[in-house]
């Protein structure tokens, strides 16, 4: 069953119980005022027959069973049936052809039990309403008066409550169905769209959006999720693109290395230890290429979960280590900045930058590592940065002509970019005041964005 019949469902399920309750509560006040109308003229009725002294007195007691009065009474009249209980008996009045019940509940009346009472009866298949009252000690009256009409009345209506509202319920589920194939029409566009991009893997199946309520919102969501895709697929080639480009040197290097050492006849005695350490940097070369493809590829997918630090300590620890593992000066100032994420990859962007600055700044002086208000900066005293490679120095694989000769895989300012760009941050690079390269990041104040997880 579709959503849009199901949808209709409801609406007509809705509206018939709306209907059903309007009708019940309808029919039973007019049900009530009907009969209200009838046992107030009962009442009216049974007060005006006059004094019972003179019904004593016309008719006398114990006229016995169906005893009736003169016709030409004026007690008689067409709209009611009347009739008086003593102990001896029944006493009719006029042509009355008809002998209203008496039952228990008469009885009590008659007895001084009860003062009146009101109830339904039928006779002749007739459906009557009948007034018992007491008028004196061993004397009741009884009053009826035919439902006939207030019956056809009622049932009538009850015939035209019961059209009129199956009418609405058809009404109702027709424009439920035609409000909710409307409602539904992006729906099944996003469908139609879902279906041809799983069929086709084809990512250009956007669809207009031309509404602002949750339909819309959802299209509008549906597109974004086909751009995003669409750009993590142009990424990916982008990176194997790169990545069979970066690898060809150094495998091709390695290649002519490798078939030099095995080619027949040799290689000269002299000459072995030198194509021996080009085949290790080589080898390093490539496994740190690969390394950093891996962290890069997989970065933000990663399930380390994210932990309250203090990058103060995180950067303290990457320049001791740095400071340890080489022959450049490293300082750092430092003040407490609260942060939440991800350790490794936080310490794996504080390092990437910190190591940059010791690739280009080797001879050059003092690294100064700064962090204040939640901005990380590292200068060197190197070469610096020509103007025209600061737009591409956080690039995939990008390495400035001056960079080609040394080692690197120009990934490692990518991955920080990447790692600042989950956390909600922004990187900068860009020439020192007195010369070499100032490279860093700035996080958002702290609570402003859920942290990478």
């Amino acid at each position: 069953m579709t959503l849009r019949t199901r949808l209709a469902i409801f609406v007509a399920v809705a509206v018939a119980i709306a209907i059903a309750g309007a009708s019940y509560l309808s029919y039973t006040v007019a049900r009530t005022q009907v009969r209200g109308e009838v046992d107030d003229a009962l009442r009216d009725r049974g007060i005006t027959l006059g004094p019972i002294s003179d019904i004593q007195g016309r008719y006398g007691r114990g006229a016995g069973q169906g005893a009736a009065a003169d016709p030409d009474d004026d007690f008689i009249r067409d709209d009611a049936i009347v009739q008086f209980l003593t102990p001896e008996g029944i006493i009719q009045l006029g042509r009355a052809a008809v002998v209203l019940p008496v039952a228990d509940q008469d009885v009590a009346v008659l007895s001084g039990t009860t003062t009146s009472v009101l109830r339904d009866i039928t006779v002749d298949d007739i459906h009557y309403r009948m007034l018992t009252r007491a008028v004196a000690p061993g004397i009741a009256l009884q009053v009826a008066r035919d439902l006939s009409e207030a019956d056809a009345v009622l049932a009538g209506m009850r015939l035209r409550l019961l059209l009129f509202g199956g009418f609405g319920v058809a009404l109702a589920a027709a424009a439920g169905w035609w409000v909710a194939r409307r409602s539904m029409r992006p729906v099944a566009a996003l469908t139609l769209a879902a279906e041809h991009v799983a069929e086709t893997h084809e990512l250009d199946a956007a669809i207009p959006v031309d509404r602002t309520d949750e339909i819309g919102r959802l299209a509008t969501a549906f597109n974004d999720m086909l751009g995003a895709l669409e750009e993590a697929r142009a990424s990916q080639r982008r990176l194997v693109a790169d990545a069979s480009h970066e690898l060809r040197t150094p495998l091709t290097s390695l290649r002519t290395n490798v078939e030099l050492l095995t080619r027949k006849g040799g290689v000269p005695v002299e000459e072995r230890p030198a194509l021996l350490a080009d085949v290790s940097t080589e080898l390093n070369e490539l496994t740190h290429i690969v390394e950093e493809l891996v962290d890069l590829s997989t970065l933000g997918r990663e399930q380390e979960a994210p932990v309250s630090m203090d990058l103060a300590d995180v950067v303290d620890r990457v320049v001791a280590r740095s400071g340890r593992r080489g022959d450049v000066s490293i300082v750092a100032d430092v003040e407490p900045t609260p942060l939440e994420g991800p350790p490794t990859a936080i310490a794996r962007a504080v390092s990437n930058l910190v190591d940059n600055a010791v690739k280009w700044g080797a001879g050059g002086g003092t690294i100064e590592v700064t962090l204040q208000d939640r901005t990380l900066t590292v200068r060197d005293h190197g070469p610096g940065i020509d103007p025209d490679d600061i737009p591409h120095v956080f690039e995939r694989f990008y390495r400035s002509p001056r960079a080609r000769s040394m080692p690197g895989s120009g990934l490692g300012l990518s991955i920080v970019a990447a790692i600042v760009a989950d956390l909600g941050g922004s990187v900068f690079a860009g020439a020192a005041d007195g010369g070499g390269a100032a490279v860093g990041f700035t996080l958002p104040p702290q609570g402003t964005r859920a942290e990478l997880s």
